[in-house]
């Protein structure tokens, strides 16, 4: 079965059939909410199609003659009815207020600036010293013709790299 919709319409129908011991008329509905015709029926259709209700007609006719919808929880139905509208599942519209918004946004742009301006001017010029460094250290590497694959002579070449450096100020 297709997963439902289940928007306030819907709860607020069902909560109205709930309230009539799971059983209403579109009358009694219509009485208990807001929903215009339109979305009464809409519900109805889309309940019945989904199985939460099942649809009756009246005994008596309504004034126009015509027997009234009555729609009726199935037993079966019932716990699932309550589940659905005992949880608010569409999140509550929440109230911005703009002018502390556009505060916020300015600060975390200063703030932003702040750690752009941290990086350009620390992290980038530490990093392009390291790389100079680097450079040094793989040219005093290769004038000592250590191969960098392997460990072997690393020992006996420690004391002399280190003089080098130092040398040649790394």
């Amino acid at each position: 079965m297709i997963q439902m919709n289940q928007t306030e319409e819907t709860r607020e129908f069902i909560a109205a059939v709930l309230e009539e011991d799971g059983e209403a008329a579109t009358s009694t509905i219509r009485r208990r909410t807001e929903l215009t015709e339109g979305q009464l029926q809409y519900q109805f259709r889309k309940l019945e199609r989904h199985g939460y209700i099942e649809i009756e007609r009246s005994q008596i006719p309504s004034r126009s003659g015509v027997r009234m919808k009555v729609a009726v929880i199935p037993d079966e139905k019932m716990r699932e009815a309550k589940r659905l509208i005992s949880h608010d599942r569409q999140p509550a519209r929440t109230k911005v207020d703009v002018v502390e918004l556009a505060k916020e946004f300015d600060e975390l742009e200063a703030s932003i600036e702040d750690v752009q301006e941290y990086v350009s001017q620390t992290v980038y010029r530490q990093l392009a010293m390291m790389r100079w460094s680097l450079a040094r250290v793989e040219l005093a590497l290769e004038d000592a013709s250590v191969e960098l694959n392997s460990l072997d002579g690393v020992d006996a070449k420690d004391a002399e790299l280190k003089q080098r450096a130092k040398e040649v100020g790394v």
